[in-house]
């Protein structure tokens, strides 16, 4: 209750603080110009921003070590890479060969605070998953290139971290 009557205390306060404005023979009153007044009242806790928050930082950096290994892994292992290439005989004769790769170059980390508890980080991996392609005369012209993407999608995977506690 104490928290109640500080708000009550600064409420009054701020009541008596204000000029009265009375109309004085026959004028009208000026508004009495608006100043913002202080409270007590607990606020919630103002966003720091991003570029000034060293913990969302040093996540961020973490998550974009954790981020860049990982998709060095799904290109080597989940999706298959110029290992996994397949050869196919088109009706026109022609080989084609191709492939699924992650594009690098364009992957996105974000990271955030998560907004239910501020000690736990949201990391977004943002990643465009292509089909790379080549046409050759003979099988093995195919598989030499070079590939250009016929097709891509993107994708988003959603990983969580305990400050300092690692992605997962």
């Amino acid at each position: 209750m104490p928290m109640k009557a500080a708000c009550r205390a600064a409420a009054i306060a701020a009541l008596l603080a204000l000029p009265l404005c009375m109309p004085t023979s026959g004028l009208a009153a000026e508004p009495a110009p608006v100043v913002p007044q202080p409270t007590l009242a607990t606020a919630p806790e103002q966003e720091i921003p991003a570029y000034m928050d060293q913990d969302l930082i040093r996540e961020h950096e973490g998550f974009s070590s954790f981020a860049r290994s990982q998709v060095e892994r799904m290109n080597a292992n989940i999706i298959g890479g110029r290992h996994h290439m397949q050869v196919l005989k088109g009706s026109d004769g022609l080989y084609r060969a191709s492939f699924r790769a992650i594009d690098l170059q364009a992957v996105v980390c974000q990271v955030r605070r998560s907004e239910s508890n501020p000690r736990f980080y949201v990391g977004n991996l943002i990643y465009k998953e292509q089909v790379l392609q080549s046409v050759g005369k003979t099988p093995e012209s195919s598989r030499q290139g070079p590939f250009e993407p016929v097709s891509e999608k993107t994708n988003r995977l959603i990983y969580t971290s305990k400050s300092g506690g690692g992605w997962r």
